[in-house]
């Protein structure tokens, strides 16, 4: 009887035993098999620059959360002073509002979000994952207002603004419907979304007002006309006039005027939104030249040699050079 008894503990024992060893076993197998969580920390990448990019001060991503604003992330990385109850950036990192040269051009802070030049303050804006958060130190006594830039390529395409992203169409003249495909497959490989290639018959009145556009073509397009015209409301450095491309200094003085085999490359906000210049919605980019052998080079530079023109404001491309704009 007690053998039995006994044997019967023992069983119970081993019984248990097992069991907790096969629990344990689970519990071991199930933490080293699983996959840690996935990271869906959001995002954003903060620039400070001078004179269009000339000088980068800092290039720094940092995680953000769903209230971070712009003002934030800029103090997350560098020393910042500010005026007027906290809406008026005055200094980063000590370096501050100057005056400069014999004309004496007062130089500030300028702060784009995605290639925009932002129409709320840093205080006000809360940042998007992805965003490009970019604060230029430069002059403006020639152009106080350049409402877009290219040197954040590839946005604003690719995350917009405020998170709300436009289609883009790439409008071209004819002749040019292959370079157009080239710069839509581009974008496609950098993650932008809702791209159409289109000819100038075949654009919408409301998808012209409505989205991002691309012109393609020479400086007699129609629409590259359009927006060559008002070049200084616009906040252009580049315009064609003549035959010949001119460019302008950041003081407004003539850098250099082109005549052939020249191209460019600009942007600005879409003069034909009908809520107008400074609204934050959608962009007109230009890639244009002087003749064939300018526009096939400003087209070659944006689809394979973007680093070319990080940060600046435009480019011009000429005699195998890219120069950056303004100078």
């Amino acid at each position: 009887m007690r053998h039995r008894k006994l044997a019967s503990l023992i069983g119970i024992g081993v019984l248990t035993a097992l069991l907790c060893s096969c629990t344990a076993s689970t519990s071991l197998l199930t933490n080293e098999g699983s996959l840690p969580p996935a990271d869906h920390s959001s995002s954003a990448k903060v620039v400070v620059t001078s004179d269009f990019g000339k000088e980068i001060f800092i290039e720094e991503t940092i995680v953000i959360s769903e209230n971070t604003t712009a003002l934030d992330a800029l103090q997350q990385v560098a020393g910042v002073e500010t005026k007027y109850g906290g809406g008026f950036v005055s200094a980063i990192n000590s370096i501050g509002s100057e005056y400069e040269g014999a004309n004496q051009q007062k130089k500030d802070w300028f702060f784009y979000i995605n290639g925009m030049s932002t129409n709320i303050g840093a205080g006000q804006y809360i940042l998007q994952d992805g965003d490009i958060e970019h604060w230029d130190f430069r002059g403006w006594g020639f152009r106080q207002f350049v409402p877009a830039i290219i040197g954040d390529f590839p946005e604003p395409f690719l995350h917009g603004y405020g998170g709300v992203v436009y289609p883009t169409i790439i409008i071209h003249q004819d002749g040019w419907e292959e370079d157009a495909q080239r710069i839509a497959d581009k974008l496609s490989q950098l993650g932008v979304e809702s791209i159409y290639t289109r000819g100038i018959n075949e654009l919408s009145t409301d998808e012209k007002s409505s989205c991002n556009l691309i012109l393609l073509g020479e400086s007699n397009f129609q629409p590259i006309e359009e927006i060559n015209q008002p070049w200084n409301r616009l906040g252009f450095y580049c315009y064609f006039e003549d035959s010949c491309l001119q460019v302008f200094d950041s003081v407004g003085e003539s850098a250099a005027e082109y005549e052939g085999k020249a191209g460019v490359i600009q942007a600005t906000q879409s003069p034909w939104n009908p809520k107008g210049i400074g609204v934050c919605e959608n962009v007109v980019w230009m890639v244009s030249g002087l003749d064939k052998a300018g526009i096939k080079a400003a087209v070659n530079t944006l689809v394979n040699h973007d680093n070319d023109f990080q940060y600046t404001g435009a480019i011009v491309i000429a005699s195998g050079d890219t120069v950056r704009v303004p100078q």
